[in-house]
């Protein structure tokens, strides 16, 4: 199967400050004068390199928007986090630092897994953004909850036994990793996060990047999605223009997920992609970049051309 070149961006670097004073890794993509912002915000272990197929396209379709991605705390290029805050809370703390630092009039969040509920918990922490800030939220591959209940398409006692190992699993790497023994690459990508048309390319970048990832930042945001509840702050969506997309293949956030969050928000559109695993940006990427440029269509009209 044949795959387009990774595109060369050229963005404009930004480091943004939290509360806490850890450092996030942003890149700016557009005019410092845009008439909105596109906000992407990565998952669990992941970063933002793997947005680039739906950069590349805001920006050839939308040149008037200012496209912005970062690493979370402990992620990618950014600074480690303590661990006490490595948790969504402070994920939505950090997004509305990354806002306000970083976006250019008002914004559209696009949260894949992990950025999901990000997005999720900046709504519950500032609910008066919605609809004047912040018009317009895409939710990919995620859920507002009930995570401890996934069996990643497994036998259930096997994904019993999956949830009890994998946190012992990794305070064990990390440990071994603060002994000064080499981190241990990430095993089962391609069965865990991707479909049965996966371009190796995009398995071989997700490796990259999940090997890449250290392991404290795993071992200590995993906890998080055990206490992750927040089907309340949905209603704070109600208002504003929502894409929900999921592969019906996803193992990590399966599409029982997608479907609670649609039913939650009934002006929302469900696009579902059959075949397509968990990282929907890399294997659906045309069409889901396309359904993104709808969503900014509809919360960010373009701005007008000068005359002349």
């Amino acid at each position: 199967m044949s795959q387009a070149p990774w595109p060369a961006l050229r963005p404009r670097p930004l480091v943004v400050q939290t509360e806490d004073g850890v450092p996030l890794h942003a890149e700016v993509h557009g005019p410092d004068d845009a008439s909105g912002t596109v906000v992407l915000v990565h998952g669990y272990q992941l970063s933002q390199r793997l947005w680039g197929r739906q950069v590349q396209a805001l920006r050839a379709q939308r040149p008037d928007l200012c496209v912005l991605t970062y690493d979370h705390r402990g992620h990618g290029r950014s600074g480690a986090t303590p661990p006490e805050l490595a948790s969504l809370q402070q994920l939505g703390r950090d997004l509305q630092a990354v806002l306000e630092q970083g976006a250019t009039g008002p914004a559209v969040l696009v949260g894949h897994s992990m950025g999901g509920m990000t997005v999720m918990a900046h709504a519950e922490q500032h609910p008066h953004a919605l609809g004047e800030s912040v018009v317009g939220v895409g939710l990919l591959s995620t859920s507002a909850g009930g995570l401890a209940d996934n069996d990643f398409g497994l036998h259930p006692k096997v994904a019993a036994l999956a949830h009890h190992a994998v946190p012992r699993l990794q305070s064990w790497v990390h440990r071994r990793v603060e002994r000064g023994r080499r981190q241990p690459p990430s095993p089962g990508t391609r069965w865990l996060l991707f479909g049965r048309d996966a371009h190796r390319d995009d398995v071989r970048r997700t490796q990259q990047v999940l090997d890449g990832t250290p392991a404290a930042t795993s071992a200590h945001f995993y906890p998080t999605f055990g206490d992750h509840d927040r089907a309340h702050a949905l209603a704070h969506l109600a208002d504003v223009p929502v894409l929900v997309a999921c592969g019906d293949r996803d193992r990590i956030t399966p599409l029982a997920y997608s479907h609670a969050l649609a039913a939650e928000l009934p002006h929302a559109q469900l696009v579902v992609y059959p075949g397509c695993g968990h990282m929907v940006m890399l294997e659906r990427a045309e069409d889901l970049s396309r359904r993104v440029l709808a969503l900014a269509a509809t919360a960010l009209p373009r701005a007008a051309l000068p005359v002349g």
